[in-house]
């Protein structure tokens, strides 16, 4: 039997952290057997550099970078390798938890800024940069199980910011949605035990 879309698949995609997007991509858990509240706290609280796979992919988009440091003979900047920590908090619910992340995405030091709250993040207007949205979001789903589902929009004010984020978009798209389905799984694994 096919079942009925449920009205968040209908809706229009939006975040109130964004004016508006020009990019947007999705996924679902499978069902999880667990609280709304648990599902978030446990996205809030995992280690997504922790499975392999998020991990394989990220070392390798941070590959380049770290070559031309070597190449330049510039030592490391000591930064914590690019995770969850380096986004920005915006909001939680019980049901639902938004990070942010605004700068050049697209280069090879991400060229992020630093964004302090919501606050900022909803202030940050730098020429030829963009701004990020990554939502975790727990819809209810039959017998009392929940669907995760995670959404990234990306607003790119301008046409320099757009021109810059589209070939990365493009590139990253298969690596990036491997690495949301496999965090989606992180968090029922997690979940399960």
């Amino acid at each position: 039997m096919v079942q009925p879309p449920r009205s968040a698949d209908l809706a229009v995609p939006s975040t109130p952290h964004l004016p508006s997007f020009s990019f947007h991509e999705r996924h679902d858990s499978a069902p999880i057997a667990a609280r709304a509240e648990a599902i978030i706290q446990a996205v809030a609280s995992i280690d997504f550099r922790s499975d392999p796979v998020i991990d394989g992919l990220m070392r390798i988009r941070e590959a380049p970078g770290k070559l031309l440091r070597r190449l330049g003979n510039t030592p490391p900047d000591g930064a914590l390798a690019f995770g969850l920590h380096s986004f920005t908090p915006l909001s939680r619910s019980e049901t639902e938890i938004n990070f942010g992340l605004a700068g050049r995405f697209w280069r090879l030091d991400y060229a992020l800024a630093e964004l302090r709250d919501a606050e900022d993040f909803a202030r940050y207007a730098e020429p030829g940069a963009a701004r990020l949205v990554l939502r975790y979001q727990v819809l209810p789903a039959a017998a009392g199980r929940h669907i995760l589902r995670t959404e990234t929009f990306v607003h790119c004010p301008d046409l320099r910011a757009k021109a810059l984020f589209t070939p990365y978009w493009l590139a990253i798209r298969l690596g990036s949605g491997w690495i949301r389905r496999r965090t989606l799984l992180a968090v029922a694994r997690t979940l399960a035990v």
